[in-house]
């Protein structure tokens, strides 16, 4: 019991990003629009004939037309707008939902070739639930800080046809070009975003309740196993039977991160008939899910301190019901506290705040705002309070303090080409730089800053525990380029030929007079015919 539990625990530590490393800027130019920073003027345009199927329909798309122009941050510095382009429009929400009459909140759709920063969606929230219009921004920034897979956001100060909506919240839609630019190609069949709302969880019988956002509609094995394996009993243990469907280590990270910032609707922490709610499910293509946070317009309320070891969700109740998994859920919540304290989020709330401001008053002339300047200049206070207060909660939890994370490991799809050569960075010791399946080898390119000793070590979870894939090591006389050959076990070639398969590499590095170190790189092997 205690190797596997040390094992999960060093999952959490050695595993301390959720995702890829992000795209160069050249390769993602929605880079450049999601920025805390940023505020833009939308403009909308819809027919008469639109506005009467939103009227009668909120759901259904609406044609019309999308501009963007951008500014300084400030209401007098609005640069050239763009060219219209064509764009499908529905309304969104449900208890923030409004209206066309009031402060209405939207999702857009894009056609191929029409896109603006190369977007196939775009979500833009009222924030009516949210009277310091900074929650979301900040929640997201904790996910990330901690390293779970969150959106990214900016702002948008929206008119349709002519008239004022008010500020708006530009989140990042998770759709399959989005999730790519996370984790790789979404090309497999297999592969699936489900969204979790209003109750819907891993219970038997419930894979048909999940809206399928990405991937196949008629096909959820991939969902329809991790609900067996959630509700199976052992032995192995609980970990152990789910680990081959569910990256633990990182919805230990996502649940620690919904408890900090107060997600009371989302999925660990929620009592009512309509919860779990606002996550989703994303799964590689070998079946193994992560799950990804939304709806976050609630977090930080004064009421919502909620209890680190106690909540709902059968994945998280489940986890603080195995030892293996409850150790590793505690780490999380230490190093997510850790990594949120150093995140300078109580920054970002003020600076956040003075940036609206002159937004938020412009609001203040349209009939849509909900808010006055006070109950706004309230809230930010009291989100900035329920900051302050959350470390010394996580400690009082933990018995002890809030831990740092270590240095984010380097994780990419199979074959990712190394970083150009202008922007690498000086080596210190280790740099594994590219990792792939090359016949019967795994293949790295490894830089290395000095002599010593290196060796890998490559697994895969299965329902019966963690197999070695392969082994190897290699002694180094001075500072070079390598690339490292880790021969396959026969064990991981007869299930690459089934199935396709995620590999978790751990690369170390030990040198004279120095401390060791250590990379680790999840890649994710196409399935091999015989």
């Amino acid at each position: 019991m205690r190797g596997r539990a040390n094992a999960l625990l060093i999952a959490v530590a050695a595993l301390w990003v959720a995702a890829p490393v992000a795209a160069a800027a050249a390769d993602d130019p929605a880079a450049a629009l999601y920025q805390p920073g940023r505020v833009d003027v939308i403009e909308l345009n819809l027919p008469q004939a639109s506005i009467d199927g939103l009227e009668a329909d909120p759901d259904a798309y609406q044609p019309g037309t999308f501009s963007l122009a951008p500014t300084d941050g400030t209401p007098s510095g609005i640069g050239a707008f763009s060219a219209p382009v064509k764009a499908e429009v529905r309304l969104k929400g449900d208890a923030s939902f409004r209206p066309l009459s009031g402060k209405a909140a939207f999702k857009l759709k894009f056609k191929k070739g029409e896109r603006p920063f190369e977007l196939k969606k775009m979500t833009l929230n009222n924030m009516v639930e949210d009277p310091s219009m900074t929650h979301e921004t900040l929640a997201y920034a904790a996910f990330r800080a901690a390293g779970v897979p969150a959106p990214r956001t900016s702002f948008a100060y929206l008119r349709v046809n002519g008239e004022d909506f008010g500020l708006h919240l530009d989140i990042e839609t998770l759709d399959d070009l989005a999730l790519e630019k996370r984790f790789g190609p979404f090309e497999s069949k297999t592969q699936h975003l489900y969204e979790g709302e209003n109750g819907v969880d891993v219970s038997p019988g419930a894979a048909g309740d999940f809206e399928v956002d990405e991937g196949e509609e008629a096909s959820r094995g991939d969902l329809e196993a991790l609900i067996g394996a959630v509700g199976s009993s052992g032995p192995p243990s609980w970990s152990t039977r789910v680990a081959p469907f569910a990256d633990l280590a990182e919805m230990t990270r996502m649940w620690a991160v919904e408890k900090y910032v107060g997600q009371r609707d989302g999925y660990a922490s929620g009592e009512s008939p309509f919860q779990p709610n606002n996550y989703y499910l994303y799964s590689d293509p070998t079946g193994k899910f992560q799950m990804i946070p939304w709806g976050t317009d609630e977090t930080w309320q004064a009421g919502n301190h909620l209890a680190f070891g106690q909540g709902h969700g059968l994945l998280f109740t489940h986890c603080l019901a195995d030892a293996e998994c409850a150790a590793a859920y505690r780490e999380s919540v230490a190093a997510s506290c850790g990594a949120i304290g150093t995140a300078g989020l109580d920054g970002l709330a003020s600076g956040t705040a003075a940036l609206l401001a002159p937004w938020q008053q412009l609001e203040q002339a349209s009939s849509r705002h909900e808010y006055s300047l006070k109950e706004i200049a309230d809230d930010v206070a009291a989100t900035r309070a329920f900051l302050a207060a959350r470390p010394a909660e996580a400690r009082a939890y933990l018995g002890g303090q809030c831990t740092s994370p270590p240095t984010p490991p380097v994780v990419a799809p199979a074959g990712s080409p190394p970083p150009a050569a202008s922007a690498k960075p000086p080596i210190a010791a280790l740099a594994v730089l590219r990792a792939k399946v090359a016949g019967r080898a795994l293949r790295s390119g490894i830089a290395l800053g000095a002599a010593g000793t290196l060796s890998q070590r490559a697994t895969i979870a299965t329902r019966d525990g963690t197999i070695v894939a392969c082994r190897a090591t290699a002694e180094v006389d001075r500072p070079q380029e390598l690339t490292l050959d880790c021969p396959l076990s026969a064990a991981f070639l007869r299930r690459l030929r089934a199935r396709w398969l995620r590999v978790t590499v751990v690369t170390s590095f030990a040198s004279p007079g120095a401390d060791p170190e250590a990379v680790t790189r999840a890649v994710v092997v196409p399935r091999r015919s015989p």
